[in-house]
């Protein structure tokens, strides 16, 4: 039994002897030696509930169901002004003794989680100690330790001279958040759980009048919500316009920004340079709104249970937390673009102590050398700065002090590449495999998507498939603390995912349909395209040709099995005459499958793609110019990354249609900059090959108005001229 108390003051000592018998951690009565399964069993057997054994209860847990979402005489006595929430957070962060933090940070990741740090990966072999980093602007005494208990029990003996009316239960009839993440056993509860497992959506199409176009995938009959008058916490309103330099939001960022807020799903894909920095702006603070209120919330229910434990009563149910501490995933495809994410985040915090910015300006930043490097090449604007594409970074948020580099099970925010978190995770047949940071990631944020696709989409694909999984350990939880969806393994369902891009792709499209599972609803939002194929200048015709797919799965070996029949034939031919022909494929797969086959068969050919060095791209260019060659191969991540500027194209070949619009005109204007001598307009040709599956790359090549006549329309050819 733990010693007895001689009055309501629990000293440091007390404090460590209560945890050390188990009443702050039930980890410490259980043992270290549990199994997890058993530890989760446990806890959700002292709250008095069962796993799921299906969405909808039983006839015998249905009259054991009671619904824990206040009534409306508790919500109107519950609603308060930002500025009395304020006040209330004030006085019980004044009041509070994390113990739950304590025991975060008392726990260093080791052995097989070593792999899961805020840190490069070419920084693997260092210590984990900050030490041997500069730390601007503050000491070391900024980061949690036992020492913070000291500190706090002078605010703990003010907290016990408190009403218990003044710590107050903020619930908002506006504030998404309480109502998204509530533990609610409620009737409408099972019904959203039912429609989004059996993917019972209602669709409605809607006209945002900001956003455009977009349809609306609805659960039980929501519909569209008003948004919260007051959605930001009062700590981030003048950051936030700060960092806006406006004192409200744009009227693109509240759009978007009412969306995030409503906690669904959310895929926009008209995303342009220009929008840029007011999307970036937008989720940023929607992260870290997310994140202030949740860690809020734990401090005041840390309050509650130090007045509780010193007043020798029980505190009740308080559950506020998943089996790790990352809350915010951002995935991003760049260093600068994680750079740029990470600096707004800092100046939304607005902390007093900053660690570790020297060294994210350093890894992060942009030198000189590569300032030089890259006004060389203003023709791809994509690649300014800093472009690696393997980073992670976890960034810490703790009363005034935001740290970056922070491992992952102390981060609050994740901000990495796909790479860079799977060389954490581990590939499938791999050994060291470490994904249980992602299990309580509530919101994910995938940003410049296009980007991502040009990179490796697997690497996507494999975080979503392992986010939200029950942990294999249980680093330090108290799992008297977590919510009670996340040991039900329903916290899929409350996950918010959003992906930004500027186009649509069947890759995110298939994201979205299986992912993307929040039981808010889903709302996709896709501009209205006017063509690419208005900004061709060439004067050259363009035909469009239909292929015969017979269903999805062999739509590739159809499309192929057409080119090496019926087109490649043809244009081995021509090359007699006229050899200046180039082949565009999109896919890298395709593009491998179309060199493989002319390898074979001795094709006097060349093929330029993403891999070739620049000493092999520019030898093939000037073959293909003095047409020493048949024809050239080109990939439309040769294009993305290098953007060639190929001279002497009398006839281009799309084997497939390029995922980005701007690709197609740029590719087809090049036979006319570059054909000053060697061909005549008249003799210029175009040619692209699509199927029905193609829509999403027809509609943004040719608009939206004519794409249904050309995947529908009785004939299978179609000239622009």
């Amino acid at each position: 039994m733990p010693p007895a108390r001689k009055s309501n003051k629990l000293s440091r000592k007390e404090l460590q002897q209560l945890k050390e018998y188990g009443q702050l951690d039930p980890l410490g009565a259980m043992g270290a030696d549990n199994e997890l399964d058993e530890l989760i069993s446990k806890a959700m057997s002292k709250s008095g509930r069962g796993r799921f054994t299906g969405i909808m209860p039983s006839e015998e847990d249905a009259a054991k169901i009671t619904v824990r979402r206040p009534t409306m005489a508790a919500q109107k006595t519950a609603i308060v002004s930002d500025d009395e929430q304020e006040d209330d957070e004030s006085e019980s962060e004044n009041a509070e003794i994390e113990t739950a933090d304590a025991s975060e940070d008392e726990e260093m990741v080791s052995g097989s989680d070593e792999e899961a740090s805020g840190g490069s990966e070419d920084e693997s072999n260092e210590q984990s100690s900050d030490e041997k980093y500069e730390v601007d602007e503050i000491d070391n005494t900024g980061v949690e330790s036992d020492s913070d208990i000291d500190m706090e029990e002078d605010a703990h003996k003010d907290a016990l001279k408190k009403d218990d009316s003044e710590i107050k239960e903020v619930y908002e009839a506006h504030d998404f958040m309480a109502g998204h993440f509530a533990d609610d056993d409620s009737a409408l509860m099972h019904q959203k759980l039912a429609a989004v497992t059996q993917k019972e959506y209602k669709q409605v199409a809607i006209e945002d009048p900001v956003l455009g176009s977009a349809v609306l995938y609805d659960i039980a009959d929501g519909g569209l919500k008003q948004p919260n008058p007051k959605p930001l916490k009062q700590k981030l309103v003048k950051p936030f316009h700060r960092l806006n330099k406006r004192d409200d939001f744009t009227e693109f960022q509240r759009g978007l920004f009412n969306w995030f807020d409503q906690y669904r799903d959310v895929v926009y894909a008209d995303r342009t340079f220009e929008k840029d920095d007011e999307i970036t702006t937008a989720y940023a603070v929607h992260a870290m709104n997310h994140v202030v209120k949740s860690r809020d919330r734990e401090r005041k229910n840390n309050a509650k249970l130090s007045k509780a434990h010193a007043a020798g009563t029980d505190a009740g149910e308080l559950r506020d937390r998943g089996f790790t501490r990352p809350r915010v995933l951002i995935i991003t495809p760049f260093r600068n673009t994680a750079h740029k994410i990470v600096q707004k985040i800092l100046r939304l915090a607005s902390a007093d102590q900053e660690m570790n910015l020297s060294r994210l300006a350093k890894e992060y930043g942009t030198g000189e050398d590569e300032e030089t490097e890259n006004s060389a090449h203003k023709r791809k604007p994509t690649f300014a700065g800093n472009i690696d594409d393997s980073f992670r970074i976890g960034v810490q948020l703790h009363h005034n002090t935001v740290k970056l580099y922070s491992e992952f099970y102390r981060s609050d925010i994740i901000v990495a590449s796909p790479i860079g978190l799977r060389m954490t995770t581990g590939a499938e047949s791999g050994d060291r495999k470490d994904f249980d940071f992602l299990s309580s990631i509530e919101v994910a944020i995938v940003d410049q998507c296009d980007v991502l696709l040009m990179q490796n989409w697997d690497h996507v694909s494999h975080i979503f498939e392992h986010m939200n999984l029950t942990p294999k350990k249980d680093h330090g939880c108290d799992f008297s603390r977590v919510r009670n969806w996340y040991l039900e393994g329903t916290a899929q369902y409350r996950r918010q995912t959003i992906m930004i891009s500027e186009y649509m792709t069947p890759e995110i499209q298939a994201i979205f349909n299986n992912n993307c599972r929040s039981i808010e609803g889903k709302v996709r939002f896709k501009p209205i395209y006017p063509g690419a194929i208005a900004d061709v200048v060439a004067q050259v015709p363009q035909i469009f040709k239909r292929v015969a797919a017979r269903r999805l799965m062999s739509a590739a070996d159809d499309r192929f099995a057409h080119f090496t029949e019926n087109v490649l034939p043809e244009l081995t031919r021509s090359a007699a005459t006229d050899k200046h022909t180039l082949i565009f494929a999109s896919s890298y797969f395709d593009f491998v499958r179309i060199r493989n086959y002319c390898r074979a068969r001795s094709f006097s050919f060349a093929a330029i793609s993403e891999y070739s060095t620049r000493s092999e791209a520019m030898s093939a260019r000037v073959d293909f110019y003095k047409g020493d060659l048949q024809f050239i191969l080109y990939s439309e991540r040769a294009h993305f990354y290098h953007r060639y500027p190929i001279k002497g194209i009398h006839h281009m070949v799309f084997y497939s249609l390029p995922d980005h619009p701007l690709y197609y005109s740029e590719l087809v204007n090049l036979m006319l900059t570059s054909n000053d001598e060697t061909a005549s307009s008249a003799k210029l040709t175009c040619t692209a090959f699509y199927t029905k599956y193609d829509q999403l790359k027809i509609e943004r090549v040719v608009g939206s108005r004519l794409v249904s006549q050309l995947l529908t329309g009785e004939r299978s050819q179609y000239t622009f001229a």
